[in-house]
Parts: C-alpha cells; sequence; structure tokens
C-alpha cells in the first residue's frame, strides 16, 4: 500500500512574555523552552502523557519535538473482507505514540508550531510549559511570568472590516459542527475561560441536527436606504470571532468569515473581506505510511526548516 500524503498545517504566531514586577530573573522564551525544567519533561494531559524535547539550537533556531502517547481506550482493529473485529496487540507496558513538530525563530520572535491533534494544540504547549513551571521550585523562585501566543495577520483586513460605515452583509460558513462544539468545549476546558461568539447557538443547532456542516448569512439589500445591519453587533461578531480564530483547532473547522460593506468615503465600492485567509499560517507535507514505526522526527525537522526558510522573508513584513 502506497504512503499517504499528508497535508500537515502550521499555526505561526508571535511569542508575548510579560514578566512579572516581582521577577528575580527575566528568562527570554529561549531560555524557558531550553531550560531542563521544562526541556526532556513529561507530562500527563487530558488522557495523554505528553513529552518535550529539543532536537536543534542554532543561533537562528530551537526545533523542539512533542511525544503524545495514549494506553487508555484504545480503538478495535477489524477485518475488512471477514468484518470480525478484534483487539490491537498492544502489550500492557506499550503505548500508542504520536509526534509532532515545532520551531522558534529567535530574531523574528515567532512560533511555527504543527497542528496535530494527536499531540497537542498550541494553547496546550502552553499549558504544558505552565504545568513544567509549576512544578519546578527553582523556577517559581526566580521568575514569574505571563505567555501569550499572539495571532500574526497577513494583512489589514480586520481593521477595515473595523472601518467600516455601512456593514451590508456578514456570513460565516463551518463544517463539522458536531467536532467544532467539541473542540470549543475542550478549549474553554484549557484556558479555563467561556468562549465568546455570536455564533455558538447556531453551532449548537447544526451540531443537534447532526449537519455535516452549517451556513449563517445576514444582508441588508439596500444598506444605502436602511441603514446597513447593526454596526455595534456587528463589530462585537469580528472581535469576538478574530479572538477565537487564533487557535488552530477551531481555525480548522471555519471555511469562511466574510464581511461586506463600504465607508462613506467609497460607497460605490462593496469589497468582500475574507477574515479567515488574512490569519498567517502555512503547512508542509509528509509522506506518512499506513504503519508508523516511529514518529518521522527526521522528516518532520526537514519539513519545518523548510517552511520557515520559505515564510520568513514575507514574515519579516508583518512583525
Amino acid at each position: 500500500m502506497k504512503n499517504k500524503n499528508k497535508n500537515c498545517k502550521v499555526d505561526i504566531v508571535s511569542v508575548y512574555l510579560n514578566h512579572k514586577d516581582n521577577s528575580y530573573y527575566q528568562p527570554s522564551f529561549e531560555e524557558i523552552i531550553t531550560d531542563e525544567e521544562i526541556n526532556n519533561q513529561e507530562l500527563n494531559f487530558k488522557g495523554k502523557t505528553i513529552s518535550f524535547s529539543i532536537l536543534e539550537n542554532n543561533d537562528n533556531f530551537i526545533i523542539g519535538f512533542l511525544t503524545s502517547s495514549i494506553d487508555k481506550d484504545l480503538p478495535a482493529k477489524i477485518n475488512k473482507n471477514t468484518k470480525e473485529i478484534s483487539s490491537l496487540d498492544v502489550a500492557p507496558e506499550e503505548s500508542l505514540v504520536f509526534g509532532s513538530v515545532l520551531l522558534y525563530s529567535k530574531d523574528m520572535n515567532a512560533l511555527f508550531y504543527e497542528v496535530n491533534r494527536d499531540t497537542i494544540y498550541l494553547d496546550g504547549f502552553k499549558h504544558f510549559i505552565y504545568e513544567c513551571y509549576n512544578k519546578s521550585e527553582m523556577l517559581k523562585e526566580i521568575t514569574l511570568f505571563d505567555l501569550k501566543f499572539n495571532t500574526i495577520f497577513r494583512k489589514n483586513e480586520y481593521e477595515r472590516a473595523l472601518k467600516m460605515d455601512i456593514y451590508k452583509g456578514f456570513r460565516v460558513r463551518i463544517h463539522q459542527p458536531k467536532k467544532l462544539l467539541a473542540e470549543i468545549k475542550n478549549l474553554e476546558s484549557s484556558i479555563d475561560k467561556k468562549v465568546e461568539s455570536e455564533f455558538i447557538s447556531d453551532i449548537e443547532n447544526a451540531s443537534a441536527l447532526n449537519s455535516d456542516s452549517a451556513e449563517i448569512f445576514y444582508d441588508v439589500k439596500k444598506p444605502k436606504t436602511s441603514g446597513g445591519l447593526t454596526k455595534d453587533h456587528v463589530e462585537s461578531m469580528i472581535k469576538n470571532l478574530r479572538s477565537i480564530l487564533k487557535y488552530g483547532q477551531i481555525r480548522d473547522k471555519v471555511d469562511i468569515v466574510e464581511v461586506k460593506g463600504y465607508t462613506v468615503a467609497e460607497s460605490r465600492s462593496i469589497t468582500p473581506i475574507d477574515l479567515i485567509g488574512d490569519v498567517y499560517s502555512s503547512k508542509f507535507k509528509l509522506d506518512v505510511p499506513r504503519l508508523n514505526k516511529n514518529v518521522q522526527k527526521k522528516e518532520r525537522r526537514k519539513k519545518i526548516i523548510e517552511v520557515y526558510n520559505k515564510e520568513k522573508p514575507i514574515l519579516k513584513d508583518f512583525i
């Protein structure tokens, strides 16, 4: 059987560290992830055992690798010909293991993070760092910090959308609403905060209906005479959507976020603004065998460097 050519998405975010006033020492992100209290550590996270290690550290970047092992609630297997279902041949001391790669650019202060649901998402990596920090008496004695991964936007479409005087239309299209709802619940559990969006009830309805997709569309036929969609409400929807689109697991299920409108100065032109296309991300292709013998560290390392080299000249215009 031929290998599968898998598309691997890469979130690209800027790293923000806020050190508290009572910190004895203010380490950089580079120093934090290479510290022995975080590098080569292993933690349990939502039914998975997550480990993190540094593969390479040079003048330009750091490459890290995450593995996730699972030894509970393992699926069964089925014979496609006989339809016989049986258990996987996994010994009690063995686990299923998955991997993902990340690259931290030192000069751009940007993190290239492979999105893989089988390991942990970007917010989960931040949680991993915090948990390692909380377990380390040494780190807690010398520093206290707040870590954020900020979305990078390719253009100024978000600002353009908020500066519109009249809104004619607003459209959101999602797929797999049931899975999207589950991802939202997982995210809320991870960040210990409720996700704010005017579309949650629509997603819940689509999930209850077992729909494969959902589309929410608001439109005013004659905005010049009627005044268009309510400006305050549209601006609130744009801001809330932007705050959750920074999470790759949410963005994966959102196909379209389109705003139509205009300013008074350019009232003859109604140009759709695509807020999904505005978020900076990338991808690489990975040859994946049907049965893996390893977590493809070598191959993933090569691919993330290729993404870094390709995106770096473009990214410098946005950071």
